[in-house]
């Protein structure tokens, strides 16, 4: 007789661990700084201690929720991107798209009360940052377009980002804007 297999401990650890850097994250952008440890194990439904089995201090949590909020955008903009575009600029339409409102985690990201802008900056955050940085720098620049076009189509979509929702940038001006930079993408 074959019983059920029961869930691995590792999955488990794997689940909590993403339970509490989703918790986390949310409770970084509601509260900032602010949130306590014991509201986001609320919210990830476990106890204080075992939030700090999994995380060792509040900073380790900050710091891995940071990568955490990393690798999704880095997801999402992968998921934008078209693969049927095999020309130079493919990387960059698809981080437009993904900017300009195809991403719902992008624009909450980008808001100017999220996580990233409301965390004191470590040492080790600032590496965090430093290596995404270096990494988006060299993806940009993998991409096929000229350094100073990449660059001002990059800032621009973030730009946008932090506008969508506010009064000062309508849908139809969005939509305006993420076509223009699009076809600097095709602009040789």
């Amino acid at each position: 007789m074959n019983l059920p297999e029961a869930s691995s401990p590792i999955r488990d650890k794997e689940r909590t661990r993403r339970a509490i850097l989703e918790a986390a994250q949310q409770k970084f952008t509601e509260q900032g700084a602010a949130a306590s440890l014991a509201e986001i194990a609320n919210a990830a439904g476990i106890t204080k201690s075992g939030l700090m089995h999994h995380f060792s201090s509040r900073d380790a949590l900050v710091q891995a929720v940071a990568q955490h909020v990393i690798d999704q955008a880095w997801a999402e903009v992968h998921a934008h991107i078209d693969l049927s575009e095999n020309r130079p600029g493919k990387f960059t339409r698809g981080y437009i798209r993904a900017m300009t409102g195809g991403s719902d985690f992008i624009t909450r990201l980008l808001n100017p009360t999220s996580l990233m802008g409301s965390t004191v900056i470590t040492a080790e955050l600032d590496s965090i940052y430093q290596r995404d940085a270096q990494r988006l720098n060299d993806a940009f620049a993998a991409d096929g377009l000229p350094l100073a076009r990449s660059l001002a189509i990059r800032f621009a979509a973030e730009g946008l980002t932090t506008a969508i929702g506010g009064p000062y940038l309508t849908a139809s001006e969005l939509a305006l804007a993420r076509e223009e930079l699009i076809g600097l993408t095709e602009t040789p």
